[in-house]
C-alpha cells in the first residue's frame, strides 16, 4: 500500500492504491480502477441545524474516486454533489502525479474550501 496524506474531513470507503519497485527500477502499479473511493462529511461537532445553516463545500457530500483507466492512465475525479457531476478530473500516467494530485485535491477541498480546477 502506498501511504496517503488524508486530511481531517475525508471518509475513505476503499483505497487499493498500491505499488512496488521492481528489480530494474520501473514501478508496477494496481491497475485497477477501483483503486480510491473517498467521500467529505460535514464536521461531526455541528448539529444539523447549524449544518443546514451553513452554505460552503463544508456542508455538502463531495466525492473523490481514482482509478487506471487503461490507455489513459491514473484518473482522478471530483463528484459534486454525486456520481453524475464530474467538477474535476486529471488524468495522468505517472504514478507520483496521481498521488500528488490526489493529496492536493482533498486538502484543497476540506482544508481550503476551494473545489479543484481540471
Amino acid at each position: 500500500m502506498i501511504p496517503l496524506r488524508v486530511p481531517a474531513g475525508w471518509n475513505v470507503i476503499y483505497n487499493g492504491v498500491s505499488a512496488r519497485r521492481l528489480s530494474d527500477g520501473r514501478i508496477e502499479a494496481n491497475d485497477s480502477e477501483d483503486l480510491y473511493w473517498a467521500r467529505t462529511a460535514p464536521p461531526p461537532w455541528r448539529t444539523a441545524g447549524e449544518v443546514a445553516a451553513m452554505n460552503g463545500l463544508e456542508t455538502r457530500e463531495i466525492n473523490m474516486d481514482a482509478g487506471w483507466y487503461g490507455g489513459q492512465g491514473f484518473r482522478v475525479v471530483v463528484l459534486d454533489p454525486g456520481w453524475e457531476q464530474i467538477r474535476a478530473s486529471h488524468t495522468t500516467p505517472d504514478l507520483h502525479e496521481f498521488i500528488a494530485t490526489l493529496e492536493a485535491w482533498m486538502s484543497l477541498i476540506t482544508e481550503r474550501g476551494k473545489l479543484p480546477e481540471s
